[in-house]
């Protein structure tokens, strides 16, 4: 979808050029106690950042729940084919985020947004991951109530962020091999919705693909073991019934 960024590490810029930096973040830092010793995060749940945001990257273990909530397709032209959860009809509206930045009830909030402000990036040798924060994130204060060092030492929330951003990079490297793996098969397709509100009102989601049921109807018995052995059959058929999700998705939008 044309919104969406699969990337999950933020780039360091080329020299003399611009970077090109994954979906919300504008101003990523390493954390560093002699530059961020004095700063603080609001942990309290507010997801405003994404309010103007209709499609997020996930995982492929998430499927398994995001199936129940949202329709789950694949960005256009990348390589292995990126998974995205779709939050909204239009492109500048999450349907699942209110005025106040809370996340529809009982519903399933993607790991790519939890994460936000942090992120891990490679440092400037390229060698090894820093843990990073959005310096542009308004959850980034030095009134926050959560400090990010207690003198030169991380606090817990730091260390939970660390290893929350370390599992969602290993997530996101088993995710693209299953892709590539389902890639391999030719199971993916090129798709567009095209959905008619109640006033009439039609609207078009265009540039994804999704994985066509009748080509995996007709893979070999050899085909189908193989990517049984991978672990890749729950991935296609989560994604097969969230497709049951854009009814949900023309209803919020028509309310």
């Amino acid at each position: 979808m044309t919104s969406t960024q699969a990337d999950t590490d933020t780039p360091r810029p080329a020299p003399g050029g611009p970077s090109t930096l994954p979906l919300f973040y504008s101003r990523p830092e390493a954390l560093r106690a002699d530059r961020h010793g004095e700063l603080g995060i609001d942990l309290s749940p507010d997801y405003r950042f994404a309010a103007k945001t209709h499609a997020v990257p996930l995982n492929a273990i998430e499927f398994g729940i995001a199936a129940r909530h949202y329709p789950i397709v694949f960005a256009a032209g990348t390589n292995p084919p990126a998974a995205v959860a779709v939050l909204g009809l239009r492109q500048d509206r999450n349907l699942f985020v209110d005025a106040d930045g809370a996340w529809a009830a009982d519903t399933y909030v993607p790991s790519y947004i939890r994460r936000y402000p942090f992120i891990l990036a490679r440092n400037d040798e390229a060698s090894e991951f820093a843990l990073c924060v959005d310096r542009a994130s308004d959850k980034v204060r030095a009134d926050g109530e959560t400090r990010f060092f207690d003198g030169v030492e991380p606090t817990d929330a730091v260390r939970k962020a660390l290893d929350f951003c370390a599992a969602f990079q290993r997530e996101t490297r088993e995710s693209e091999a299953l892709m590539r793996k389902i890639a391999e098969h030719d199971l993916f397709a090129p798709n567009a919705g095209r959905f008619t509100l109640p006033d009439g009102e039609v609207l078009n989601v265009n540039d994804f693909s999704i994985i066509d049921e009748a080509r995996v109807n007709a893979l070999s018995d050899e085909a189908f073991l193989d990517l049984r052995k991978a672990g890749a059959l729950p991935v296609i058929y989560a994604h097969l019934w969230s497709m049951r999700n854009w009814a949900d998705l023309v209803r919020r939008t028509a309310g």
